[in-house]
């Protein structure tokens, strides 16, 4: 499950800064709204603070068995 997350996160970050430094290239012709581009910055923020989360988790050794 947590590899699954993991390769989502890491997705979701490509696909933002991707999208980012299109709109970056473009300038004002892009086509991405102010909305769009703060939502796109709050993913990578959010993805960061995620990793950042289960690095730092008491619990990642933990096993039921």
């Amino acid at each position: 499950m947590e590899v699954i997350e993991k390769y989502m996160i890491n997705n979701t970050v490509k696909i933002a800064e991707y999208k980012l430094n299109q709109h970056r290239l473009e300038g004002t012709n892009s086509n991405l709204s102010i909305f769009e581009v703060a939502k796109l910055m709050d993913a990578l923020k959010l993805a960061d603070q995620i990793k950042n989360m289960q690095t730092n988790s008491i619990f990642h050794s933990f096993s039921v068995n």
